[in-house]
């Protein structure tokens, strides 16, 4: 009897009109994919590239099956792919350029299998924003470029009420040179169609890139502030990220002592917010000293309103003139600046 899951033997196979040439090995730090295993494959009839993405059961029965009965899991898992499937074909069809979106889906058996694998195919990104390894020696203008696709992309999706919720440098994909796009959707939930698996008041993504409110345990009733608040927090760390290697989470981590840090605090967010506050001007005076002079303000008005650690504050600033014709987490703002930066890089 094979031990190993289909999921994870499936390199040298031919599915459909697709060869799937060669398995990704992950790495102890790639926390990205935790129930799939990914191959490089190629169609047949048109040689085009591919990413395959094939739902491993077996890799989430290890990690989820906490006292569950592996029927109910299964059920659960079922219906999160067919989920994620529909989500991407609902992004495809309302057009949303800088979002990956699936180009082929289905399943694939063995007679000797029990389960099938649903899969999942997507085109081939040159690379992604976690491999770019030295940020300083990128040019700005490519900075610029790729957070400008970011925004576009998570507006595009909000624009919908679909919220991303595991935003991070692995996720941020680049096609060619420098066309950004915002990938996986597997942790995604949409406002009146709930994810399976991923509609809870607790970040379901990686926790080195969560938005600092749902590590003391709070998140606001209202949807609007819990979900898109937290998109504009993950993405504000991701333009962190480009500027100094470090994302913003773990700046304010740094900037907290010991005692209010969330592993050890046990008050409530409301106790722990004038401490963040502190924890947060220090942070954003970090990122000041790696920002380029002619674009420290506009840059920065950006990463303090994304980032703010109270997510009611974030976004938006009230009272300002911007406030009265934008919506508190609207991204346009920021992508009008992004524009306009560009331009002058």
């Amino acid at each position: 009897m094979i031990d190993t899951p289909l999921a994870s033997r499936l390199e040298g196979k031919t599915i459909g009109t697709w060869i799937i040439l060669k398995k990704r090995i992950k790495t102890p730090e790639d926390n990205s994919g935790v129930f799939s295993s990914c191959y490089e494959v190629q169609n047949t009839e048109n040689n085009r590239f591919g990413f395959l993405k094939a739902i491993n059961y077996q890799y989430a029965f290890n990690t989820l099956n906490h006292g569950r009965s592996s029927t109910d899991l299964l059920q659960d898992l079922t219906a999160n792919y067919n989920y994620e499937k529909d989500l991407l074909e609902f992004c495809k069809e309302k057009r949303m350029s800088r979002i990956v979106t699936a180009i082929a889906h289905g399943e694939y058996k063995e007679d000797s299998e029990i389960f099938p694998v649903p899969y999942l195919i997507f085109e081939t990104a040159t690379d992604s924003l976690k491999n770019m390894v030295s940020k300083e020696k990128i040019n700005l203008k490519w900075k610029l470029g790729v957070i400008h696709g970011l925004l576009v992309g998570l507006s595009q999706l909000h624009k919908e009420k679909i919220v991303h919720q595991d935003i991070k440098p692995s996720n941020i994909l680049i096609f060619g040179h420098e066309i950004s796009k915002l990938s996986d959707l597997g942790n995604a939930t949409k406002f009146d169609s709930r994810s399976p698996l991923w509609d809870k008041d607790v970040h379901c993504g990686d926790f080195t890139y969560a938005p600092i409110e749902l590590l003391y345990r709070y998140s606001s009733p209202n949807w609007e502030t819990r979900r898109l608040g937290a998109d504009l927090f993950m993405a504000g760390g991701i333009i962190t990220y480009l500027f100094t290697d470090l994302n913003f989470l773990w700046l304010l981590g740094a900037n907290l002592p010991d005692i209010y840090k969330p592993m050890n605090f046990g008050g409530s967010f409301e106790d722990v917010k004038p401490h963040l506050m502190k924890a947060y001007y220090k942070a954003i005076d970090d990122v000041k000293d790696r920002i380029p002079a002619a674009m420290k303000i506009s840059l920065i008005e950006i990463i303090e309103q994304l980032t703010h650690p109270v997510p009611e504050m974030r976004g938006i600033p009230r009272g300002t003139k911007f406030s009265s014709s934008l919506p508190q987490y609207s991204l346009g703002r920021y992508i009008s600046i992004m524009d306009r930066l560009a331009k002058l890089s």
